[in-house]
């Protein structure tokens, strides 16, 4: 509410556009919580972008505030953190994706083997649909 007061004061008082382009108006989706902290791994977080607000000091500024820079650090190293669990995840998937592409191989040559064993026809007929279906997997996956 303090907020929205000063900012109509300063139209009143006529503030240049750039100034009250500066300071926006407060909406109520700038004031969200972040789920970071609690949810850390929760989907679509990496569009999570700090509300306007916290851009609004100037280099000098900045540089003069302690708890800003801080912030500005706390912020950057909570990204960097982020990018390297994706950069891992991702590292983990396409190893998992190599071995089960291998697995579906090694079921298929499996199933063959028992094909080119079985002494019954009905026997060599599942085997080579067993295999048939091992050999499918592997360009789906």
């Amino acid at each position: 509410q303090g907020y929205h007061w000063s900012r109509a004061a300063m139209q009143h008082l006529g503030a240049d556009s750039d100034t009250l382009a500066l300071y926006q108006l407060l909406k109520a989706q700038n004031l969200v919580v972040s789920k970071e902290v609690t949810e850390e791994n929760r989907h679509g977080q990496g569009s999570d972008r700090l509300t306007w607000f916290w851009g609004i000091n100037n280099a000098e500024d900045s540089q003069k505030n302690q708890w800003m820079n801080k912030f500005y650090h706390v912020n950057w190293l909570k990204a960097k953190a982020r990018y390297d669990r994706w950069s891992e995840e991702l590292k983990l998937v396409q190893h998992e994706m190599f071995w089960i592409v291998s697995w579906f191989g090694t079921q298929e040559a499996t199933w063959r083997s028992r094909a080119d064993k079985g002494i019954k026809d009905g026997h060599k007929a599942y085997a080579e649909k067993q295999a048939s279906m091992w050999a499918k997997f592997q360009p789906r996956a």
